[in-house]
């Protein structure tokens, strides 16, 4: 591949100098720069003799003469290419040194290894892009295209404003939330960086639950907060552990997972949210509620979201379609009152400006169509099937080794303790064997956790089962 055009020495056509001198220095400071990388051709002698405003035989006689400096190789019939500094050398070519260097904050918190080489995937509750009805989503796909050009067009920081109204129906129909607007995000996760960014200041603290979900907790660090740990239980969110906590201390927004509370699945109990509400309500602080895999429920009805009540006016709502589609999909949404969605729309201004147009112009014609709401029936009977198999795996195994299992109401992934084994290291003897799991204390800020999450929904019931064993055996030799 041909390079840049590298700078000039300073003439034009109607000031050619014919010395080659000028055009080596030229040439030689280009290279020293790191303008052109080694193993990467120049541009032709035409090309340079252009450039530079002299003779061709000019530049033939500088580039020899780099060439015997060691800067440059000529090939025939391909021209000069640069060549490595000789190691065996000491180097003759200028380094470059930074006058600078860029000091970011770091994130922070807990991260998984690497997943090279993972043939069970047991470690994030994502959906099975395999489920996905293709033909309907390729049908989507080139009717946005098809229609105008204005799936290609700026769009605004709310987004797609035909998927913005489908959603809003389907919030209605299906989760019982009637919202006014709906600021369409890039995933949940954007949501919460969004939040994070518009309400938090510098030593703001986030009561957040412990055991949570990482990379909100990052989020809110990155926005310079402090996040705040408040303990979890079977009924979800210890709200008597929060109270004191919102007498104690300036806590600028609570952050919870109600539905299915991560990692753990457990459910918040109907009297710990009207607590919840009315608690935060009277301190005058904010909830963000992450729904973010609600159609996901297996046992009864699911609860209602917090944000569907009507003492909840100080509620921000986040969900996404990436738990509910494919994590490809990076479509999420934000519900709140008027005011504090337009200063969230402005964060998005400033920021990623808008998301992918032709996804949600493809997204608005299948959601209106129906064949969203078709999908997420036709996968929760497989996500149900998958969870039985999950729990008579986990049950069988409870025979072998000491595990404690918790039945979850919904969710796409099972929550089990191992008492008598430290979870970090049989999860890192598992990772060896290419059985990828969330251990506990990855999730964790103070609770001590034996814990470990197991996601069944993108693995068939034989993978899962096999995964198991292997985290069984694994058990047995520790």
């Amino acid at each position: 591949m041909r390079s840049a055009p590298l700078p000039g020495i300073g003439t034009s056509r109607e000031g050619t100098r014919t010395r080659w001198g000028p055009v080596a220095e030229a040439l030689r400071q280009a290279l020293a720069s790191g303008s052109l990388e080694p193993g990467e051709l120049l541009p032709s002698t035409r090309e340079l003799a252009a450039s530079y405003g002299v003779h061709r035989q000019t530049v033939m006689v500088a580039l020899d003469a780099l060439c015997a400096e060691g800067w440059l190789r000529a090939e025939a019939r391909r021209g000069y290419r640069v060549l490595p500094p000789d190691p065996a050398l000491p180097s003759t070519r200028p380094q470059r040194r930074a006058s600078f260097q860029f000091r970011a904050r770091p994130a922070g918190g807990p991260a998984l290894p690497a997943l090279d080489g993972v043939r069970y995937p047991l470690h994030a509750a994502t959906p099975d892009p395999a489920l996905l009805p293709l033909p309907e989503l390729r049908a989507a796909y080139a009717h946005a295209l098809r229609r105008d050009a204005s799936a290609l067009d700026d769009a605004t920081p709310w987004g797609n404003p035909a998927l913005e109204r489908a959603l809003r129906a389907y919030l209605r129909r299906a989760r019982g939330l009637r919202v006014d607007r709906v600021l369409l995000t890039c995933g949940s996760q954007e949501a919460i960086t969004l939040v994070a960014r518009a309400l938090l200041r510098p030593g703001d603290a986030v009561a957040v639950e412990d055991p949570g979900y990482p990379p909100a907790w990052q989020a809110f660090r990155a926005a310079g907060a402090e996040v705040v740990p408040v303990p979890v239980d079977a009924q979800g969110l210890r709200v008597d552990a929060l109270a004191p906590l919102l007498a104690r201390r300036r806590i600028r927004l609570v952050y919870v997972t109600p539905n299915h509370q991560y990692p753990t699945t457990v459910t918040l109990s109907a009297p710990r949210r009207r607590a919840l509400l009315e608690r935060t309500l009277a301190e005058g602080v904010p909830i963000l509620e992450d729904d973010y895999d609600h159609e996901y429920h297996f046992r009864g009805v699911p609860q209602p979201a917090l944000a569907a009540s009507g003492r909840a006016p100080h509620v921000l709502y986040a969900a996404s379609l990436s738990k509910l589609v494919a994590p490809g999909v990076r479509v999420g949404m934000l519900c709140g009152g008027g005011e504090v969605l337009e200063a969230l729309a402005e964060q998005r201004q400033v920021s990623v400006r808008a998301g992918d147009g032709v996804t949600q112009a493809a997204l608005a014609s299948w959601v209106g169509d129906g064949g969203f709401e078709r999908h997420v029936r036709r996968a929760k009977r497989v996500y149900a099937e998958r969870r039985e198999a999950a729990l008579a795996a986990l049950t069988r195994a409870a025979g072998k080794v000491p595990l404690e299992l918790s039945e979850p109401d919904g969710g796409l992934a099972v929550w089990c303790r191992w008492p008598s084994h430290p979870v970090l290291e049989l999860a890192r003897r598992a990772l060896a064997r290419g059985v990828a799991v969330l251990p506990g204390p990855l999730a964790a800020l103070e609770a001590p956790s034996q814990g470990m999450r197991l996601a069944y929904g993108r693995v068939s019931p034989r993978a899962f089962a096999e995964a198991v064993a292997i985290l069984v055996a694994e058990a047995r030799r520790m």
